[in-house]
């Protein structure tokens, strides 16, 4: 099976990219229409993304909710409704607390559609407005890397824990950032997109990673699901909000994560089909 990266490449490659009104097409946190307007879904399956037996169906519809609004954070995007698709199994009966959870963000939820599936199915569209949209791209060699909040924490949980989508700070952040994209996938693999997509290389220090309670270097790493935010600033740049430097963005077209020592490690971030 390729990789998830190599599959959205695939994807990209005849998916027609911008045009006709689309600013900035696949590749991104979020598409990117004429005038601003800011467009961004995520799936969420059971058994994949969540658990039901250890989750409530409030729990998933706030997740998945919190999911697509977390894109338009790393945008620098301001929400303005939601659109969901649930696919709902035989017997299910929570489709009103399903919905409710969605909600609980602020954000309306202004429609969708709805069918019978095997296993509960939540597909969330975020639709947004952006006056300087913040792509993954436009970072340079010497940017800091800064993150948001603490990381590790869903995985050290079991991916049990509410997320809490960075609206406000990803707002702020985009008057300074050069690229930003959200931890969705983690850090070791994130750091990478974004360096990718910039055409730089980047270190990132494994011991300044914040740390969330109980949650190793290794699942602040590579755990995945914190949702939080991954910058590019310039080094003079007066950070809005707080947020912890992790890295910088080089020259050298090389992704490096240094233990204490200075030593590299192998890790990877979350891949749907590894």
């Amino acid at each position: 099976m390729l990789s998830e990266d190599d599959l959205v490449a695939a994807i990209a490659a005849v998916a027609g990219g911008e045009g006709a009104g689309v600013t900035v097409g696949i590749g991104d946190d979020a598409a990117v229409l004429a005038g601003g307007i800011v467009a961004s879904t995520d799936i969420l399956v059971d058994g994949v993304h969540f658990d039901s037996g250890r989750i409530s169906v409030r729990d998933i519809g706030h997740r998945a909710a919190a999911a697509s609004l977390s894109d338009m954070a790393a945008m620098g995007a301001e929400p303005v409704c939601l659109l969901a698709a649930f696919g709902l199994p035989e017997g299910f009966g929570g489709v009103r607390e399903l919905a409710a959870g969605m909600t609980e963000h602020g954000v309306p939820l202004a429609g969708g559609d709805l069918s019978r599936s095997g296993r509960l199915l939540v597909s969330v569209t975020a639709i947004g407005r952006a006056e300087r949209p913040v792509l993954r791209s436009g970072g340079r060699p010497g940017d800091l890397l800064v993150v948001t909040g603490r990381l590790g924490g869903q995985a050290a949980g079991g991916y049990t824990a509410r997320v809490t989508p960075r609206l406000a700070e990803g707002r702020a952040l985009a008057a300074v950032a050069t690229a930003m994209l959200d931890l969705s996938d983690g850090i070791a693999t994130d750091a990478g997109r974004l360096a990718a997509a910039s055409g730089t290389g980047a270190v990132v220090e494994l011991e300044r990673l914040p740390r969330a309670p109980g949650a190793t270097v290794e699942q602040a790493a590579a755990g995945g699901e914190d949702y939080e935010l991954l910058a590019a600033v310039p080094e003079a740049a007066r950070l809005p909000v707080p947020a912890t430097v992790v890295g910088r963005l080089t020259g050298d077209g090389e992704v490096l994560l240094l233990d204490g020592e200075g030593r590299p490690r192998s890790l990877r971030g979350w891949d749907h089909f590894a």
